[in-house]
C-alpha cells in the first residue's frame, strides 16, 4: 500500500524553523506541538480502494507561510515545502526571499525593542 505514515519535517526542523521568530524555549514548545503526529503521505500513487482504506481523508494541510518559514531551514526543506505547495523552484526562491525580509525585519524589530 503506498499510503504510509512518515513525518514530512522532522521535530528538529520546526523547532529550527520555529527558532527563526521565537526565543529558544519557545521556538522547541511549538515545534513539538506542531509535529507530534506523522503526515499520511503516497496519496499521489494510491488507488480507489487504498485511498478509501485510508485511515484519515487526506495529507496534513500546511500553510504557505509555515512552508516558507520552513525553506529558510535547509535546502532539502526548502524543496519539501515547495513540492507541497505545488510550486516551481523558481516561484520558491522568491518566496523563500520575501520570508527571509519578513524574518529579518522581526529580528531588527526586537533588537530595538525588546523581546516582547
Amino acid at each position: 500500500m503506498p499510503i504510509r505514515d512518515e513525518k514530512v519535517f522532522s521535530d528538529e526542523e520546526w523547532i529550527a524553523a520555529f527558532s527563526l521568530i521565537l526565543p529558544p524555549d519557545r521556538a522547541r514548545e511549538e515545534g513539538l506541538g506542531f509535529n507530534p503526529m506523522p503526515d499520511l503521505t503516497g496519496f499521489e500513487t494510491a488507488t480507489g480502494a487504498e485511498l478509501a482504506a485510508a485511515p484519515a481523508c487526506g495529507p496534513r494541510s500546511y500553510s504557505g507561510d509555515l512552508l516558507d518559514l520552513l525553506s529558510l531551514v535547509s535546502d532539502s526543506c526548502a524543496e519539501r515545502a515547495w513540492r507541497l505547495m505545488k510550486i516551481s523552484p523558481e516561484e520558491g526562491a522568491v518566496r523563500r526571499d520575501a520570508i527571509r525580509l519578513r524574518v529579518e525585519e522581526l529580528d531588527r524589530y526586537r533588537q530595538e525593542h525588546g523581546p516582547d
